[in-house]
């Protein structure tokens, strides 16, 4: 199983987060997604506050606001069940 550089876990761990939504819409490549992870982290350790996933991957231009939109609606969809 392949692990996203620089935080141990593996694509599996990420399911429901907007990377990994967005990797399995084909809306990210596995590069894209570990390039945005390792400015997140970068970001931690200059003493930053990181910027969110989603805002990286807007700002590096991979991804539109109505794709942001569709997955964090996705992502809220995910993590609570309509019943």
């Amino acid at each position: 199983m392949r692990r996203i550089h620089g935080t141990g876990e593996t694509l599996r761990d990420l399911e429901s987060r907007l990377g990994a939504l967005a990797l399995r819409a084909g809306m990210v490549t596995p590069d894209e997604l570990q390039r945005a992870v390792a400015i997140q982290n970068r970001e931690k350790i200059e003493g930053k506050l990181p910027r969110q996933l989603g805002l990286i991957l807007l700002a590096d231009g991979v991804v539109d606001e109505l794709e942001i939109s569709y997955l964090l609606c996705h992502q809220h969809t995910s993590r609570h069940p309509p019943f």
